[in-house]
């Protein structure tokens, strides 16, 4: 497969993560390193809806109406409608979360999710510490599913519900049988990836992942091969999604640096397999009056 033909849907970023597309078309991103959440509504100027949030790698609707952001610190709720915003989970085993990256609904109404030392990363020039892998169900309980991971990224489920998708970066994808319970068992590293970053998958199975370093998409069969190679005119590929909206349209964001700076854009092309939209969460907590 050649790289479709693509659109612009917002440009001029940073580092653009956690494209999410709502239920009425609403594109939702955030900028990783140039901090804030973005809504980019049908024939609309894209609005900033949470300054000066920092390391976003992940967004998930709740089924309340709220929007949770991933970021330093651990997750909040954003409210749209106000602007506020509310802590979901700043402290895992007691342990206060440096950053939470990549997040994905869990189809029981929780998430799964990773940590990752975005301090050490971007402030502090140290080793980074490793991140941990985890669940936090509806009622608010975290479950700790892996803790040496050395850069959570993209997380997706098969469209059987047989298994999770974990990217991690630097080493690949891995593949958890899914128990009845709704987690994860013990993994196999499916496919070999060292700049694996977002991942999603079709209806098809078939898994897209967005590197970064090498500025491509590729896609691989439920059996790992890899079935299609696509270079992006960009420095570097991000994450991708797909929406309920129309599942017909893969949305793949993009970064800059240095040599190609406010290169972070959201594209979207149309693509030959429907993809699966990522399942809202319904947290209790936001629930509650």
């Amino acid at each position: 497969m050649t790289l479709p033909p693509f659109e612009i849907v917002a440009e001029g970023h940073d580092f653009i993560e956690a494209p999410r597309i709502s239920a009425e078309g609403e594109v939702w991103f955030a900028d990783l390193t140039g901090k804030g959440v973005y809504r980019n509504s049908p024939g609309q100027a894209t609005e900033l809806m949470l300054p000066d949030r920092l390391w976003v790698g992940g967004i998930v609707f709740d089924d309340s109406g709220k929007v949770l952001c991933s970021g330093r610190g651990g997750i909040v709720a954003l409210d749209p409608a106000t602007g506020a915003t509310r802590e979901v989970l700043t402290r895992i085993e007691d342990m206060p979360i440096v950053a939470v990256n990549d997040m994905e609904g869990d189809g029981r109404g929780g998430l799964f999710a990773g940590t990752i030392d975005f301090e050490a990363i971007f402030e502090t020039g140290k080793k980074p510490s490793p991140g941990l892998f985890f669940h936090l169900s509806g009622d608010g309980e975290v479950t700790v599913l892996r803790r040496d991971v050395v850069a959570s990224n993209g997380i997706a489920a098969s469209p059987c519900g047989t298994w999770l998708y974990h990217m991690e970066t630097t080493r690949g994808i891995w593949r958890y049988p899914l128990a009845p319970d709704g987690l994860p068992g013990a993994g196999e590293l499916l496919v070999e990836l060292e700049d694996g970053d977002g991942l999603t998958l079709d209806t098809a199975g078939n898994l897209w992942a967005a590197c970064w370093n090498t500025a491509r998409l590729r896609r691989f069969a439920p059996d790992g091969t890899q079935t299609d190679d696509m270079p992006l005119p960009y420095p570097h590929v991000v994450s991708v999604a797909f929406g309920s909206h129309d599942p017909d349209w893969l949305y793949v964001s993009t970064g800059g640096n240095v040599d190609a700076p406010r290169s972070g854009a959201v594209l979207r092309m149309k693509v030959d397999v429907p993809g699966l939209p990522g399942p809202t969460t319904r947290l209790r907590t936001l629930c509650q009056v």
